[in-house]
């Protein structure tokens, strides 16, 4: 009886909490040229060269901006700037965007 409790107790918990991958989240870079910004849709799509890829990124009110480790507003950011951008691989799909560097532009 004893072991029965133990086994259904731990049933419990694993079902209770789900399997370890179904909440995690991964951090990732792309640093590349911005394509667009969308603050109404808070949509960023960034072209990865090094990937040769477009990520396409959500935007929210805790998005930080930086430019020489001054917060700029999310309107800062324009089409064909190099940025780097600090994301979360979310299961499900969604990548939530943490930070946005502004880079020089290459000349």
């Amino acid at each position: 009886m004893r072991a029965l409790t133990a086994v259904l107790g731990g049933l419990l918990l694993v079902a209770g909490w789900g399997p370890p991958w179904a909440s995690a989240h991964e951090e990732r870079l792309v640093i590349g040229q911005v394509q667009a910004i969308d603050l109404k849709r808070n949509v960023l799509v960034v072209h990865d060269p090094e990937r040769d890829r477009t990520v396409r990124l959500v935007l929210d009110p805790e998005t930080q901006v930086q430019r020489c480790r001054r917060g700029l507003p999310l309107t800062a950011v324009q089409a064909g700037s190099q940025v780097r951008v600090k994301y979360l691989d979310k299961p499900g799909g969604g990548l939530e965007t943490l930070s946005i560097l502004m880079l020089p532009d290459r000349k």
